[in-house]
This record gives C-alpha cells, sequence and structure tokens, in this order.
C-alpha cells in the first residue's frame, strides 16, 4: 500500500507504521493553545508507535486518556488510529479528527460513531471501535482542521486523482482561506488501498 502524509504544523500529528504486515496509521489533534496540546498529541504517536499491529485500539486510547491525567500536564488530544492487515481494517477515535474510505464519489465515514467530547486527557474519553473490510479507493485519515472546513465532496474529490502525493497536497490547501491562512491546523494521511 502506498501513503502519502502532509501535516501543516501546529499541534496536528500525523504518522504511519509498517510492523509485521500491517499498515498502522494514527492522525492527533492537540487541544488548546498551549504547547501541551501538541506533547498530549505526540504521545499519541509513541504510544501507538509501540504497541503491536494487532492490539485492541480502543483500548490503547483509553490507556493514553488514563496516562495524560496522571501526568497532570492538562494535555488533551484527539486520536484516529486505523490498522491495515489481511484484508481487513480496524481501528478506533476519539474527538473530532476522522478516518473515511473514498471511492469515487462513495465515501463511508468510519469514525461516525465517535464520541466527540470528552477528548483524551479530560479522564472520561470515550474511544469507539470501527472496523472494515478492505475496499477499492483510498483510506483518509485527517484532523478537523480538513473535515471541519471542507465539504465531504470536495473532500472525496481531492482525494480521487491520479497522483497520492498530488491529493494530499490538494487535501491540506482544500481549507485554505483566500487570505492564504488555514483556520485551523491540517494533518492528512491518505492510503491507496488498491
Amino acid at each position: 500500500m502506498k501513503t502519502a502524509m502532509r501535516v501543516s504544523g501546529g499541534q496536528d500529528r500525523a504518522h504511519v507504521f509498517t510492523r509485521a504486515g500491517a499498515l498502522v496509521a494514527v492522525v492527533a489533534d492537540g487541544s488548546g493553545a498551549t504547547a501541551v496540546g501538541g506533547a498530549a498529541a505526540d504521545l499519541v504517536l509513541e504510544a501507538v508507535k509501540k504497541a503491536p499491529a494487532g492490539s485492541d485500539w480502543a483500548a490503547l486510547l483509553a490507556e493514553i486518556d488514563a496516562r495524560l491525567v496522571r501526568e497532570g500536564s492538562g494535555a488533551q488530544t484527539t486520536a484516529v488510529i486505523m490498522a491495515i492487515a489481511g484484508g481487513r481494517i480496524t481501528g478506533a477515535s476519539v474527538g473530532d479528527s476522522g478516518a473515511w474510505i473514498i471511492d469515487g464519489d462513495s465515501v463511508i465515514d468510519l469514525t461516525a460513531a465517535q464520541q466527540r467530547k470528552p477528548l483524551l486527557g479530560s479522564g472520561h474519553a470515550r474511544p469507539v471501535a470501527f472496523t472494515a473490510e478492505v475496499a477499492e479507493g483510498r483510506a483518509l485519515l485527517a484532523s478537523d482542521g480538513l473535515l471541519k472546513y471542507a465539504a465531504q465532496r470536495f473532500v472525496a474529490e481531492a482525494a480521487s486523482g491520479p497522483s497520492l502525493d498530488g491529493c494530499a497536497d490538494s487535501l491540506l490547501a482544500l481549507p485554505r482561506l483566500r487570505s492564504g491562512q488555514l483556520p485551523d491546523d491540517v494533518a492528512v494521511i491518505l492510503i491507496s488501498l488498491a
């Protein structure tokens, strides 16, 4: 599977790992105006990187929630994790970052049932697991900087071009305002499922 990843900066994080025949992707969006949100997002990436490919992702997010509370920094973050192996997609999410399967005009929101709040680090986060069979098209993991500020049809169109890297660039630019600024940080991972 080919992947493309883009992050505009700020407190958004994204990473793709490959281990034991599985591809594992994660997006986290730190909350708050201070660096602690970015530190919380970094902790999510660190924990996912250390976890086995077949992990219970919802349980891992619950552990991260408890760890952030124990550390006492007040740091909070969203998170979405997706693992692809053996023709199956598994994952979990908390917050308003999302995971979609895009095949032409068809969009399946794997994170439609997730809990937007409370976030990881609140001590009350409720991670929601998801599963799917690997389909045609592309998988998208993104922070709310894309999903909140761009219409689904435009996201699907931008994700469906011939070049995966070109699509990732288009997705990163999609919510850009006329001033040239982004309304929020953006993190995007695009995965070719074919």
